[in-house]
């Protein structure tokens, strides 16, 4: 038995790892959202992250909604400058690596909570299961690593919160423990924590039903398990992440855009059909290109038979098996979005229920199909090999045994043979984004090499959008065309420059630069899914007729041009004077002026009413300019001040709060392996 676990254990990991190979083999991992990001930009990232940041809303600076997983990142990369490590293994570790390890762990820890007598070789099944479906496997090779990351953990914080529900009695340590898991998983991504609570909201209502009409035993079961021992896991979840709770609810900001939760963006992102969800099959797969849903695959038919066959062994001991079931159709049902059947049911939930606005992209529901079919699937395997040994009874329990054996082997190996079917391209390479290798082409290494050598503060215009391989750093930020003159099509981008004042209008934004990106990927200059290269050049041919613009040779394919007029620096003054500052961090500034006449002191980053100029404890708010910027009217003279963004003392309070937190936490634990210790 020992040496077919160690075959088991052998075959799994070189599968996965065959499946993941890309990611290890390539010196770089390019593709999809992931970033590539050079040696120079990781020299502006810190660990100690604030509540501002300059490079989101389009390079012009706001508060950073979630910016936990920001924090993950800034430790990644402060791991990395430790240890002296390069960035892709540092990142091909704790997030590639990681999201391996985690998805492995967690599905084969749920297996053995809610299984009874759980084989290792059904761990092995649910784990391929949960790590290589096709919906993860669009997640990663898109990029989408904050998502993969918190689907990893999935399992480990429902298999948490079931123990909680499970238990006879309260336990303050079980309760301690999911918050902790449950605030990682919101760390990587409060969405995935937002639609594993949706399973968990399931699993509670088919526990309360299974009560009967126990009134006294619901009351009992709602106090002890879901009002303490979930509440206590949900508050420690929100005081460790108070850091950015508390900005966003006592500065009223709301970190999610109108675009993003509009019903007519719903309708768009409802890809899949119901078909697709329900034989877990991702409507893009395999080439993963955005809008493009293929036709439903015959052979994907076959998971949901086996995963609902399981209904046909349920005994008095898996009757957890119902409530993974119903997870499994609630989840194919959610995530066709407005597709028929009921569709205008899904739409109502959107409008209607708080947070349900947050999956503009119903496919993030595969989620709860996911958790499913890895838990139905091996069982009805075993379920299955148990019913064929019964009908092969032998008097001799050793041969009995040998026989159970061999059908177990046999279903394995089945099973395998029909996933390495339905995932093939993945075992052939053919999957693109981060599965694919690329390189960075010289082009962007010259431009960054000429960006970064430049000193002052400047930002650059791309048009339409940058590339994956923009330099950027705290002094050279980029700004895209189209958010920032709210034009969709490449012409209007054209005639917004021709027109007067768009000159001055950039350099007040402190645009040096305008630069057409070299499009190797086809990922930007695309009509009807395909490549335009005439777009591409009669973009560059159109500003070359601009007379405010001249072209920078050296670059060959990508089209930098400079701005005639000299652009404004991050804080500059309207009329005549002098100013120098520093920036302490991103939501402190030291600034000295000296100035000649009343005029505004310009600081050039969205403008947000927080923002405050603190001269000899005077505090003077700040004042929207025509161009959208923060703007302090100063009296002549001669100032030394700071420019302050006060709303980030709400995330220093967070701050303290998840520290104390982390501390009483730490306090805990040792009390307890003191305890153990003591009583041994």
């Amino acid at each position: 038995m020992k040496k077919l676990n160690i075959f088991y254990l052998l075959f799994f990991f070189g599968f996965i790892l065959f499946i993941f190979r890309n990611w290890f083999l390539s010196p770089q991992i390019i593709g999809g959202d992931w970033p590539y990001i050079f040696n120079e930009t990781l020299q502006d990232y810190s660990f100690y992250f604030s509540s501002w940041n300059p490079f989101i809303n389009n390079g012009f600076g706001g508060m950073s909604p979630f910016y936990s997983l920001g924090v993950f990142h800034g430790f990644t990369v402060f791991l990395s400058q430790v240890f002296y490590l390069s960035w892709p293994l540092t990142y091909k570790i704790s997030w590639f690596g990681l999201f391996i390890g985690l998805s492995i762990f967690s599905s084969m820890y749920l297996l053995k909570v809610v299984l009874y007598r759980v084989t290792l070789w059904q761990q092995i099944i649910g784990a391929i299961m949960f790590t290589t479906n096709t919906y993860i496997l669009m997640v990663v090779s898109g990029g989408q690593m904050g998502v993969a990351l918190a689907y990893s953990v999935a399992p480990f914080v429902l298999a948490r919160c079931i123990k909680i529900i499970q238990d006879s009695s309260f336990s303050f340590y079980n309760s301690m423990l999911a918050g902790l898991t449950l605030a990682l998983q919101v760390m990587f991504d409060p969405r995935i924590a937002y639609l594993t609570f949706i399973a968990v909201g399931v699993y509670i209502i088919f526990l309360t039903l299974s009560f009967g009409f126990a009134l006294k035993k619901i009351f009992s079961f709602f106090l002890s398990n879901v009002f303490f021992g979930l509440g206590i896991s949900i508050g420690i979840t929100v005081l460790l992440h108070a850091a950015w709770i508390l900005p966003m609810l006592f500065l009223q900001s709301n970190p999610i855009s109108q675009e993003l939760t509009s019903v007519d963006g719903f309708r768009f992102f409802s890809f899949a059909d119901f078909s697709h969800a329900f034989s877990l099959l991702h409507p893009n797969w395999p080439e993963n290109i955005f809008g493009k849903t293929y036709f439903l695959k015959p052979e994907f038919l076959l998971l949901p038979i086996m995963a609902y066959s399981s209904l046909l062994f349920i005994t008095a001991k898996n009757r957890t098996i119902i409530f993974f079931a119903l997870l499994g159709l609630l989840g194919a049902f959610l995530a066709k979005g407005i597709n028929p059947p009921f569709g205008e049911i899904n739409q109502w939930l959107f409008v209607s229920i708080p947070g349900m606005n947050l999956f503009r992209d119903p496919t993030k529901f595969y989620l709860l199909v996911v958790l499913s079919y890895f838990v139905l699937i091996p069982f009805s395997i075993y379920s299955i090999c148990v019913w064929l040994n019964s009908k092969f009874k032998s008097q001799s329990s050793k041969l009995q045994f040998k026989t159970q054996n061999y059908f177990f082997i046999i279903l394995f190996l089945f099973f395998v043979g029909y996933w390495v079917f339905l995932i093939r391209p993945a075992i052939f390479g053919q999957l693109g984004g981060t599965f694919r290798e690329r390189e960075v082409p010289e082009e962007y290494i010259k431009l960054k090499d000429f960006l970064s050598r430049q000193p002052g503060f400047f930002r650059t215009l791309w048009i339409p959008r940058q590339h994956r391989f923009s330099f950027y750093s705290l002094t050279h930020v980029p700004v895209e065309a189209e958010p920032l003159f709210k034009k969709a099509k490449i012409t209007d981008i054209i005639n917004q420059l021709r027109k007067s004042g768009t000159e001055e209008y950039l350099s007040k934004l402190g645009i040096k630069y305008i630069i057409v990106p070299y499009d190797p990927r086809g990922e930007i200059f695309v009509k009807d899914r395909k490549y335009d290269a005439m777009e591409y050049k009669n973009t560059v041919a159109e500003l070359e007729q601009i007379p405010w613009l001249s072209r920078v040779v050296g670059f060959e394919k990508i089209a930098v041009f400079k701005i005639k007029i000299d652009p404004k620096d991050l804080f500059w003054l309207e009329e005549k004077g002098t100013i120098t500052y520093t920036a302490d961090d991103l939501a402190h500034y030291s600034i000295s002026a000296k100035i000649d006449s009343p005029q505004k002191l310009v600081f050039s980053e969205n403008f947000h009413p927080e923002w405050q100029l603190v001269l000899n404890n005077k505090i003077i708010h700040a004042e929207k300019t025509a161009e959208g910027l923060n703007s302090f009217l100063l009296s002549e003279g001669n100032y030394q001040g700071e420019v302050v963004f006060s709303g980030d003392r709400y995330y220093v309070y967070g701050k303290i709060i998840s520290l104390g937190t982390i501390a009483l936490i730490v306090v805990f634990l040792f009390a307890i392996h003191r305890k153990k210790v003591y009583n041994t």
